[in-house]
């Protein structure tokens, strides 16, 4: 077919369509007016002659219209765009998994560059490495669970705890990440935080030993913790007993009275050492602990000597008392602990019993608690 031939048959289209327009109503009247005007502009301009019906069906599209043809060429069109994005989108994505390829393993090796540091206990070179990992990939748990484990062996467990969440945000199988995250609350005295962290953990790692353990002393801590804050006040001392049993115990308050009829109470309060846990109260408000007190060396020899001043006295008026009991003589090297009633104190059962209670009661959970 010739161009002058394909020049005629898409004027005879186009003039086809014009009067399709008009007959779906496509525009107004007065359009339609204009639309007949130039539908004799483009058969003069082509030399159509629309009342040659031959020449008209010659050069005819029908059944096909020109509105129809630009339809198919449009959904045609759509389709080799959308081929085409597609085919961009393939290179793309080929393009993205070569550069992540890439991108994993040099973060790979900026692990490996931490793991090597954390062994030479250089926990800030270790994190600048570990972050320089996360910067070029940030969707390995692994990355940050490591992280954190750095950031509590430098002490900056608040941040380890940031790390160990966002690794189990990305991986929740991460068994490791709740083994961190259970290290940085136990380092920050968060126990229930960390045991429940230990026994998430062991759901996923059942046969851990080290979370085991772990969690086995969170456990131990908060009990610790709610066995001091269950027990009653025991005043400013500190003791493991309660004071107001041994302010009540009739032996020592009959002990106390006879050092305050004997003399034996300006004795005791004359001894250095008392002295000094004296002003210690009154300038600080705390009293002594019975600890400090059965420790002092000081103390615990002016017994002894007024024990044995006590025997090389004589007899003295309470020898017959019952508190003497078979202890002899006044002579004897003993000497009478009812003439010594700072040596009755430390000798008597009720008071020694108290101390041990204090011993292995209240110290040993101070102690657990440092």
């Amino acid at each position: 077919m010739s161009s002058t031939d394909s020049s005629k048959r898409l004027s005879m289209a186009i003039v086809e369509y014009l009067d399709k327009a008009v007959a779906d109503g496509l525009v107004s009247a007065d359009g339609a007016e204009s639309l007949e005007i130039a539908k004799q502009c483009v058969a003069d301009a082509f030399g159509l002659n629309l009342d040659d019906e031959a020449s008209v069906r010659e050069l005819t599209l029908k059944p096909f219209s020109l509105d129809k043809v630009f339809d198919v060429y449009m959904a045609t069109q759509a389709k080799l765009n959308t081929s085409a994005s597609n085919s961009k989108a393939a290179a793309s994505a080929a393009d993205s998994q070569a550069l992540s390829a890439e991108d994993r393993q040099r973060a790979d090796a900026y692990k490996a560059e931490g793991n090597s540091f954390v062994m030479q206990k250089d926990y800030a070179s270790a994190i600048d490495a570990y972050t320089r990992a996360i910067e070029l990939v940030g969707d390995t748990a692994v990355y940050y669970g490591n992280r954190a484990a750095a950031y509590s062996q430098n002490g900056e467990h608040e941040k380890a705890v940031a790390d160990a969440k966002k690794a189990l945000e990305i991986d929740p199988k991460y068994s490791k990440g709740y083994s961190r995250l259970g290290l940085a609350h136990y380092s920050l005295g968060q126990y229930k935080e960390a045991a429940e962290a230990y026994e998430k953990g062991l759901e996923l790692d059942p046969g851990n030993s080290v979370m085991t353990k772990s969690l086995e002393s969170a456990k131990a801590k908060i009990t610790s913790s709610d066995r001091s804050a269950a027990s009653p006040d025991q005043g400013s001392s500190g003791g493991g007993f309660d004071l107001s049993s041994l302010m009540n115990n009739p032996a020592l308050m009959n002990m106390a009275q006879s050092m305050m009829a004997n003399g034996g109470l300006e004795q005791l309060m004359s001894n250095p050492a008392i002295a000094r846990m004296a002003e210690n109260f009154r300038s600080s408000g705390q009293t002594p602990s019975m600890s400090d007190i059965m420790n002092n060396p000081e103390i615990m020899d002016m017994a002894r000597n007024l024990s044995g001043s006590a025997g090389s006295a004589g007899s003295g008026a309470n020898a017959g008392s019952a508190d003497a009991g078979s202890s002899g003589s006044s002579g004897s090297g003993g000497g009478s602990s009812s003439s010594n009633p700072l040596a009755s104190l430390m000798s008597n059962p009720a008071l020694m019993d108290m101390a041990k209670q204090f011993m292995q009661g209240g110290g040993s959970r101070n102690n657990t608690n440092q």
